[in-house]
């Protein structure tokens, strides 16, 4: 009878170990590893929470074109962002909603942002989306 208990608890606290390693493996796999929002999901979010921060990572051309930019977007383009980072940290521990032109680039800001402990997301479609369902947008043109 103690073998069998002896057998059981081991088991036991192999399965459990086996399941730490597992657990730890994929935190490590996907620590960083941006959640996503669709358009009308971000809106809904920027209206009901004015602590969310909005990051624009397309190119300065691209902020100032047609296609506008959210409102009260900050500008830092995706290929600036590693040297620049340092200027997004006071909204370290707010939630950042990161876009670009269709998604790409801001899933790989959204990402580098995570992994150097940012709480991004990632706005999926971008402007181009946020523009086809007729969300608004701030268009300025460089003076």
């Amino acid at each position: 009878m103690a073998d069998r208990d002896a057998h059981s608890r081991r088991t036991l606290f192999f399965a459990l170990g086996t399941l730490l390693v597992l657990a730890a493996i994929l935190i490590t796999r996907f620590r960083g590893a941006p959640g996503s929002v669709s358009v009308s999901e971000a809106r809904e979010l920027l209206s009901r929470d004015s602590s969310v921060v909005v990051l624009d990572v397309r190119t300065a051309e691209e902020f100032f074109s047609e296609t506008g930019h959210l409102e009260g977007a900050i500008l830092l383009p995706v290929q600036e962002l590693e040297r620049r980072i340092d200027e997004l940290a006071s909204w370290k521990f707010r939630t950042i909603v990161v876009y670009c032109r269709s998604g790409r680039r801001s899933r790989n800001a959204a990402t580098l942002l995570g992994q150097k402990g940012y709480r991004a997301i990632n706005l999926e479609g971008g402007i181009v989306e946020w523009n086809n369902q007729h969300y608004p947008v701030r268009v300025e043109r460089v003076k």
